[in-house]
């Protein structure tokens, strides 16, 4: 009986390793260039998103961010560490992004307060 309740232990406490909790990001990995951002905000209709990129650095849990125009999108300039769990990216601020991957797309999308309207917003990356 107890070798049973050793094994199932064992078995329970290799279910629960590491891996499991955190980030799944290596699709993150790489550059990506803003094609859209997505929300209840207006913009001037030549508005290049495009001139803000961003890399990530799985290994460093590193993102670097840059952006070419007087607009900051997503981030402010230089590098941000971010952590998480799963499908969801978290920063030192405490913003908080879910991402998805589809093929050359990646789409972040705030996880915004349900006390505050109309914070949403989705930016589209593409590699």
């Amino acid at each position: 009986m107890k070798l049973k309740l050793v094994a199932v232990l064992f078995l329970l406490f290799i279910s629960c390793s590491d891996d499991d909790r955190v980030i799944e990001d290596l699709a993150l990995e790489g550059e990506w260039i803003l094609s859209n951002v997505v929300c209840y905000c207006g913009f001037e209709e030549d508005i290049d998103f495009s001139l803000t990129t961003i890399n990530f650095d799985s290994s460093r849990s590193m993102v670097t961010v840059t952006n070419e125009s007087e607009y900051a999108f997503f981030r402010e300039n230089g590098e941000h560490f971010y952590g998480g769990q799963a499908n969801r990216i978290n920063f030192s601020d405490g913003s908080v992004y879910f991402f998805e991957t589809r093929g050359e797309q990646l789409i972040l999308t705030y996880e915004d307060n349900p006390d505050i309207a109309d914070d949403e917003v989705t930016f589209v990356f593409t590699r």
